[in-house]
């Protein structure tokens, strides 16, 4: 490998590094087409959703999309112990709007401990999906749990086929997401070609309609819906459910000519809490504790926008004023809970690596000879990494010394983003790096009992820690951008001596993947934890099946990874899983399934265009009309034109009417398919 192959390696794949513009091919078009409509869903075609558990209380969602211009839609809700519903525990109503997106969110309290439960929504003479919630278990009532855990959910990237797999287990306590949910990017840019799988709107989502908009692209995602319909969600965000690389103050992504960044920021989390089944608070914060009896706490932070500054400008620049990751008073309610915990195993959910990854073996070459000694050279390599915790130095190192000081023994983190799969022994150094002095050159930092510092690769002595990194759902990996070959490479030079200068530069990593796709298990039990990863055999069509690759497990009190070629079985005590279609609406009459479905239109009220996301179940020759209170015909927006099934985002241009109320109507030469009250304001 030269130099420029090493380079355009870093900065073409990192897990949350953007493509460069030379790699960047640009989508332009005025509609675009893509799959995942199911008609029969009318009106709750994003289907439901469950989460943020406790013992007596979870959160359930859903969204209404209205059918007759609606401005408020009423509804009730369902709770049973039984997917018949014959034994309904609750009932409730509800009502949403505009301001919220039609999205409903209803947190079910005074519910039993450790109990599965089973709900659906009706509104506008249909039902739901029924869907399926969890309830955390109280005291020592718990033996055991087992946890999917996900990131990274690119829908250009490919199909959502890890989301499948796991939708299909009914042994699974909670889905653990670790963020990057969305992609904020354009149609084009980030990720594959698939003719079916492309982003709307198709820019770069900036404002309260485009995220709105790419949310609703994702919740209609057949194996998305049936992910959330099966589990209870425990989920922070990441990144790019904002803007790449994101912090406090501002994101790689986001540029001044795209308008503040406190408000688009804002903007983010209004939608992720409107779009996700999470529980509502004053400031839209998501660092939260969940607790499982006995067995297992889940502390669960925001490393991006609660408290994180900028990073630094290399990797090795000094922690000189202290860099925050997280705030000071996140940290504090970190450092109390894994003080106070009781419990056998403390999970931190995480987004970004806690460990150390170090790189430097790729820094390049000079002359043809191999340049592992120059700084700048190291720094061209490690810095494509700088978006992790080894750019806080002090205050990850004081996380660290706090569980060797006060003994605190079980912590496992749990993390996202990197696209890839890792098992960490967590150490403080696990080896001596950079050294002006040693060239540069990793040195081997063994144990020392007197001081708590360093690390035996052989017996995981200076491990306070582990950490396991799951793969991504679907978007980029290395090898999707530079080959197997030189994937394969790099992966084993992460954790095996380099030729010529015999370093090991991470001894403290005990696996690694860098080119499947897919999620893990983390299964807990007194005596052990262990992390089984699983892959899909591919992103790129849309299928079943899905293959072990490692276990990784740790015992109680060892803090430290041994590696298992078994998977560990299902849990004894499996979850009836939830029906394919909702119930048959009864009372009433019965909504008829539509062939075209209006599933948002933005901006409302406008000065010019509307954007309408629309679905058609099937081929039709189809014009928009723009017709007045009265029923006049006063515009011909758009000229019939022949769409096949699918999804469409289309642009309306309303800017020659005067101010007033109309209707934009989709119509064939059989009649109306569809129409939406829009206002006209100048």
């Amino acid at each position: 490998m030269n130099r420029l192959v090493l380079f355009f390696l870093f900065f073409s794949i990192a897990g949350n590094t953007a493509f460069t513009q030379s790699t960047i091919k640009r989508v332009s078009r005025t509609t675009t087409t893509w799959s995942g409509y199911v008609g029969d869903l009318k009106p709750f075609y994003h289907g439901v959703a469950s989460g943020d558990p406790a013992e007596t209380s979870v959160v359930i969602w859903t969204r209404v999309t209205p059918d007759n211009n609606q401005m408020s839609i009423s509804g009730k809700y369902f709770v049973a112990l039984d997917t018949a519903f014959t034994n309904i525990v609750q009932t409730g109503n509800f009502e949403t709007n505009p301001d919220k997106d039609y999205t409903v969110k209803i947190l079910l309290n005074g519910l039993t401990a450790g109990t599965t439960y089973y709900y659906y929504f009706q509104a506008l003479n249909a039902n739901s999906l029924i869907g399926r919630a969890k309830t955390c278990p109280s005291g020592s009532t718990i033996d055991h749990l087992k946890f999917a855990v996900v990131s990274c959910s690119n829908y250009e990237g490919g199909y959502f086929n890890a989301y499948r797999s796991i939708a299909n287990r009914n042994d699974i306590d909670a889905v653990i997401h670790l963020g990057d949910y969305i992609y904020e990017y354009g149609a084009g840019t980030y990720g594959g070609q698939l003719p079916d799988r492309v982003n709307e709107p198709a820019t770069e989502i900036i404002n309260l309609a485009d995220y709105r908009t790419r949310y609703s692209l994702y919740r209609l995602d057949e194996a998305l819906i049936r992910l959330h319909q099966q589990h209870t969600f425990i989920n922070i965000w990441d990144d790019h459910e904002s803007a790449n690389d994101s912090y406090v103050d501002g994101a790689q992504n986001h540029q001044s000519n795209e308008g503040s960044w406190e408000t688009r920021k804002a903007i983010s989390k209004q939608v992720y809490f409107e779009w996700m089944p999470i529980r509502d608070n004053s400031n839209n914060s998501i660092y939260k504790k969940i607790s499982y009896g006995s067995l297992c706490d889940i502390l669960m932070l925001d490393t991006r926008l609660e408290g994180r500054v900028e990073p630094p400008a290399n990797f090795d620049t000094p922690d000189v004023p202290t860099r925050n990751m997280i705030s000071n008073e996140q940290y504090n309610w970190l450092m109390n809970n894994l003080k106070q915990s009781s419990a056998r195993w403390k999970v931190i959910g995480n987004q970004v690596l806690f460990s150390t990854f170090n790189v430097g073996f790729a820094g390049g070459f000079t002359d043809g000879m191999p340049d592992f000694t120059n700084i700048d050279s190291i720094r061209l390599a490690e810095n494509v990494f700088i978006d992790n915790w080894e750019s806080y130095p002090t205050q990850r190192n004081s996380i660290i010394d706090t569980l060797r000081l006060k003994n605190i023994d079980n912590v496992i983190i749990v993390t996202g983003d990197s696209h890839c799969s890792w098992a960490f022994d967590v150490t403080q150094n696990a080896v001596l790096y950079p050294l002006a002095a040693a060239f540069n050159i990793p040195q081997s930092n063994p144990y020392n009992m007197a001081t708590g510092q360093g690390y035996t690769p052989a017996t995981g002595a200076g491990s306070w820690a582990v950490e396991f990194g799951t793969p991504s759902v679907s978007s980029p990996n290395f090898d999707e951008s530079v080959g197997a070959a030189v994937t394969a490479q790099f992966e084993f030079l992460m954790n095996n001596p380099v030729p010529v200068i015999g370093a090991t530069y991470n001894p403290h990593l005990k696996y690694v993947d860098l080119d499947r796709h897919g999620y893990f298990l983390l299964d807990l039990k007194a005596d052990a934890a262990q992390a089984d990863f699983y892959y899909v055999p591919t992103v790129q069509i849309d299928t079943i099946g899905e293959s072990f690759g490692v276990g990784a497990r740790t015992l109680d009190q060892e803090n430290r990874i041994q590696l298992s070629n078994t998977p560990l079985p299902p849990k004894t005590n499996v979850d009836t899983p939830t029906p394919a279609m909702p119930l048959p609406f009864t009372s009433g009459t019965i909504a008829a399934p539509s062939q075209v479905a209006v599933f948002s239109c933005y901006p409302n009220p406008s000065q010019d265009l509307v954007y309408l996301q629309l679905g058609l179940e099937k081929t039709l020759t189809c014009g928009i009309n723009v017709y007045d209170l009265a029923g006049k015909k006063v515009l011909q927006a758009r000229t019939p034109e022949t769409m096949s099934a699918g999804i469409y985002k289309l642009a309306v241009s309303l800017g020659q009417l005067a101010t007033g109320t109309y209707f934009v109507v989709l119509e064939d030469r059989t009649g109306i398919l569809a129409s939406q009250k829009v206002v006209i304001k100048r």
